[in-house]
């Protein structure tokens, strides 16, 4: 089994379900008491989401650098990233050391091919669906251009993130408002959801979603399981 070497901590609640779910799906390949051989570098949510709305990219890329080479020195055999948005520097991971980086919007957007998607939508923070870092990966591995919610919505969508579900907090109120929002993105044509925030898995679920959903965490640590586990 290979050693994953996770920063983590942006948001606690993204790392615990990437904790969990990797744990999870290594104990269901592996049976028994199997468990995932992880190194995690927790950061300090405060310091980092003020650095990010100041778009302070400098302190998060030194930040990303030294964790990499901090879970390299202690054994990882590869990085991944347990937040969506803070991959618009994932390149500060990727060069920080030789090993190698497990994108997430590489998993999404595969997962997405095999299942013969076309139109997906996108939600996350305001900063991923309005910014070009997820959409330009996108299309450069898959050709699809994901459909985002007007700036009104998008914003909303995003507070919610911010102010309930980094906290733990899920209300039927932000359930029924995500719920509309990818109705909406459906009347629009899409084929499908992308959850592009590590947190969204909180609201939406294949049970209550107008659209399939794509959860890019759960995606995400499956291809991590997978990473660890096949030679």
């Amino acid at each position: 089994m290979k050693t994953v070497g996770m920063i983590g901590g942006v948001s606690t609640e993204a790392t615990l379900i990437y904790y969990k779910t990797i744990n999870s799906k290594v104990r269901q390949r592996l049976g028994g008491y199997h468990s995932a051989e992880m190194r995690i570098h927790s950061v300090n949510f405060e310091h980092y989401n003020g650095a990010h709305e100041t778009r302070d990219w400098p302190f998060i890329r030194a930040g990303f650098d030294q964790a990499a080479k901090g879970l390299k020195r202690a054994g990882a055999d590869f990085l991944v990233l347990a937040c969506n948005t803070l991959h618009t520097v994932a390149d500060a991971i990727e060069d920080a050391t030789d090993l190698p980086f497990l994108h997430i919007v590489d998993a999404c957007g595969a997962r997405l091919q095999a299942d013969g998607r076309h139109r997906p939508g996108l939600f996350g923070t305001a900063y991923t669906m309005a910014n070009s870092y997820f959409t330009d990966r996108l299309i450069e591995t898959t050709g699809m251009v994901p459909v985002v919610p007007d700036p009104t919505v998008q914003k909303e969508l995003s507070q919610i993130i911010f102010e309930e579900l980094t906290h733990g907090i899920v209300t039927e109120q932000s359930i029924a408002y995500y719920q509309s929002a990818i109705q909406s993105l459906k009347d629009q044509g899409c084929d499908s959801i992308i959850l592009g925030c590590t947190e969204l898995g909180m609201v939406i679920t294949e049970e209550n979603s107008p659209l399939p959903p794509y959860d890019t965490a759960t995606i995400h640590c499956e291809a991590i399981v997978t990473h660890a586990l096949d030679s």
